[in-house]
């Protein structure tokens, strides 16, 4: 996963960014940050702990118009890079079976931010909703032979712009930096209610994740040293 909010709702109680953390009996965790090379880098110590498979947990935002926040994807496979890549059908069906509304399809990856609702629209021919970790994470277990899965929950609809304070005011796992934010916030006010529905949307994403804790069998989050 790559936000810091995004692994309090999975009951992380200690925030070591970069670093593998116990996650249950036989489960390791890495905060990652965002992006494709951060999500690479923690998909990379995953597997030097040994882990035998790589799961990308976290948000997404919706491609499609039904998909509202708090919604869970499982998606059948990954794009990359003008690339395919399935997930593995065994852990896609296990957590389907625990998660029956949850929606298949495909995940995109991208290298940036879609910020405005008509670059949504773009590809939505394409998958249900965009990230950018899971694809590079899905390279990385496909090159090392290892099975993949994703479980992303929508926190932005399609139809959601996301405000500059958001995507420049805060740090590389989704904490606001008061300066900077207040900055981008000071240029454009009128931004403040979008904030605010990002805020109450981010609420509903965690409460699917609060769900996702117990049937990924999380634990204390230890960090190891």
């Amino acid at each position: 996963m790559a936000l810091a909010a995004e692994a309090k709702a999975l009951g992380v109680a200690t925030l070591c960014p970069e670093s593998a953390q116990d996650y249950g009996r036989d489960d390791l965790l890495v905060v990652s940050g965002m992006g494709a090379d951060a999500a690479r880098r923690a998909g990379q110590t995953l597997l030097t702990a040994g882990a035998e498979a790589l799961v990308s947990v976290g948000t997404a935002g919706a491609l499609q118009p039904d998909l509202q926040p708090g919604d869970l994807c499982i998606p059948e496979q990954i794009l990359w890079q003008s690339q395919n890549f399935p997930t593995a059908p065994v852990l896609v069906e296990s957590f389907q079976r625990r998660f029956p509304t949850a929606r298949a399809g495909a995940l995109l990856s991208l290298p940036q931010v879609l910020s405005d609702p008509q670059e949504k629209t773009k590809y939505a021919e394409q998958a249900l909703a965009v990230d950018m970790e899971s694809g590079a994470l899905a390279a990385l277990a496909a090159q090392q032979g290892v099975p993949v899965l994703a479980l992303r929950v929508v926190i932005d609809t399609r139809d959601t712009r996301l405000p500059d304070a958001v995507r420049y005011g805060v740090d590389a796992y989704g904490r606001p930096q008061p300066l900077r934010f207040l900055r981008y916030l000071l240029r454009r006010p009128q931004d403040l209610r979008q904030l605010l529905r990002l805020g109450q949307q981010m609420q509903k994403a965690q409460a699917t994740l609060r769900q996702l804790r117990g049937a990924i069998q999380v634990g204390e989050g230890a960090c190891e040293h």
